[in-house]
Order: structure tokens, then C-alpha cells, then sequence
């Protein structure tokens, strides 16, 4: 599986194809509050992600929470390219309320679908992968 991941995203950078979230802000994102501590929502975005990704061994998960600044970080990385294909950041706003912003490369499986289910796996606190589960 590993080597034909690789192979893709050789033929795409070799096809001149952004890879990865953009850094100009050009992939798929929401932003959204939520009624739950900062501490409570990265626990389901890192659970969420390492969930959906069971069995996907070309991807990894980096969760960084700080608890100095209230914010943390779960992202969605390829282990050889270290493409960035997903990535939820949040911050609190206070003890029960964050700022949750979620973004998606754009291409399946990493797209709208994605997307959905990752704020839908915060919103309602259950992880939410059926949508692009990677296998």
C-alpha cells in the first residue's frame, strides 16, 4: 500500500499538482465554535483522526495540545512526503467554549466528505469516519 501511495505522489508532483493543504488558504475549511473545553475537543480530533486512519500505515497523526496558550493542534501527515492532507486547530475561548478550524487538502479522500465527518466528529463528540475512512 505504502509503495503505491508513494508512486501517486510522485506522478503528482511530477504533474506539477499542489499536494497537500495550500498555504494560501485555497483548501477546503470551516471554522466553528463549540460548546466544550479546548482539552475535550482535541482529545476527539486526535482520537477521530487515529480512528479513521486505523490500518493506514502511510499516514500519521502529530497531536500538539499547549496548555500555556489554550490551543492545540491534530494533523494529518503523509510519513514520506510529510504532505499535510488534514489538520484541526483550536483554541479556547474560555473554561467551556473553542474556536475550532478544520481543513482538508481537497482531493479525495482528504475532501468536502472529510471535512464533514471531522466537524461532525467534534460537534457531536463521536468519531465520524465512514465518509473517507482510509483502509
Amino acid at each position: 500500500m505504502r509503495s503505491i501511495g508513494t508512486a501517486v505522489m510522485a506522478a503528482a508532483l511530477l504533474s506539477g499538482c499542489a499536494l497537500g493543504i495550500q498555504p494560501d488558504g485555497s483548501s477546503p475549511s470551516e471554522s466553528f465554535q463549540v460548546a466544550r473545553s479546548y482539552q475535550t475537543v482535541f482529545l476527539r480530533a486526535e482520537n477521530q483522526a487515529q480512528e479513521c486512519l486505523r490500518g493506514a500505515s502511510d499516514f500519521k497523526v502529530i497531536a500538539k495540545v499547549d496548555p500555556a496558550t489554550q490551543t492545540g493542534l491534530v494533523s494529518v501527515a503523509d510519513p514520506l512526503t510529510g504532505v499535510e492532507v488534514a489538520r484541526t486547530e483550536l483554541k479556547a475561548l474560555d473554561a467551556r467554549n473553542t474556536q475550532v478550524t478544520q481543513t482538508v487538502w481537497g482531493r479525495a479522500p482528504w475532501d468536502l466528505g472529510a471535512l464533514h465527518a471531522m466537524g461532525e466528529s467534534v460537534r457531536a463528540d463521536v468519531s465520524m469516519c465512514i465518509v473517507y475512512q482510509v483502509k
